[in-house]
């Protein structure tokens, strides 16, 4: 399935990129999904930065499509890279999502532009579930939880914005 998402963050690039290289806001990422045994790293990579998030989600927080095909816990890292800034703010990037305990694969490249007052990151997606028969259903469902998780992050981010 390849999908295109947009979230916009009511900052410039420069005050958005310095949220998304913020260890603490991460973890408020974290917290959306409950994972308690999460592990946040960012580091720096010239003038962009690379944020790995690596953890595990039981079989019982699955879609209930899904959970009948993984018996035990899915553990995951998602790198996501941001490249150095253009003169105006903009920059690429990318998603590496590896997950191991279930037939997943899943990437993203990205992009971040000054829009206004505001920045907007395009997120073109892809993600694949080889599993005969069900594949398909559990990548619709999976579709389905997007847009509401670009709206938690747009909410989170509007918050953290807000308060640093």
């Amino acid at each position: 399935m390849r999908k295109t998402l947009t979230i916009t963050y009511p900052a410039d690039p420069t005050r958005t990129s310095a949220m998304l290289a913020d260890p603490e806001y991460h973890k408020t990422r974290v917290s959306r999904v409950g994972l308690e045994d999460a592990t946040i790293e960012v580091a720096p990579r010239g003038q962009g930065f690379v944020a790995s998030l690596s953890g595990s989600v039981d079989p019982s927080s699955l879609p209930a499509v899904a959970a009948k095909i993984v018996r035990s816990g899915v553990s995951f890292t998602v790198t996501e890279s941001w490249g150095e800034p253009a003169a105006d703010g903009s920059r690429t990037g990318a998603y590496d999502i590896d997950v191991k305990g279930a037939p997943v694969r899943a990437s993203a490249t990205t992009s971040m532009a000054p829009q206004g007052e505001t920045t907007v990151v395009t997120v073109d997606l892809d993600v694949s579930v080889t599993v005969p028969l069900v594949g398909k259903t559990i990548e619709e469902k999976a579709a389905g939880r997007i847009g509401a998780a670009v709206a938690d992050e747009e909410a989170r981010a509007a918050a953290w914005l807000a308060s640093h």
